[in-house]
């Protein structure tokens, strides 16, 4: 538990939110998050609309043998582990070299005011 008080910790903070640095790791991370979570919101909402609003299409209809309410399960399924493969890959190729930069922006901050 800090003996610091809520001003104090944020007086210590404001100096590092604002580096370039800082928000465009911020920026970059926003971007990814919400992209992606709409991508899942839309994805989880047609799955929903389908069985609610189309049962008997989704029943009666086969693909390959296969009813289509199986098809639309399995890419639910298939389609969430895309978008973990997509935000993995975008977090180590988009939002980590930002998170880098953020570093060694602060790590710079500090030094400059050590010495």
């Amino acid at each position: 538990m800090t003996t610091e008080s809520p001003t104090t910790a944020s007086r210590a903070w404001s100096p590092i939110l604002a580096l370039p640095e800082f928000v465009e790791l911020r920026r970059r991370r926003r971007a990814v998050t919400t992209a992606l979570g709409l991508i899942a919101i839309a994805m989880f909402a047609g799955f929903l609309a389908g069985f609610a609003y189309f049962p008997e299409f989704l029943g009666h209809n086969t693909a390959f043998g296969i009813p289509l309410s199986l098809w639309v399960v399995f890419s639910q399924f298939a389609g969430t582990w895309v978008l973990v493969y997509a935000y993995f890959r975008l977090s180590r190729t988009y939002i980590q070299p930002a998170a880098d930069a953020a570093v060694l922006a602060i790590a710079q901050r500090d030094q400059e005011h050590a010495s």
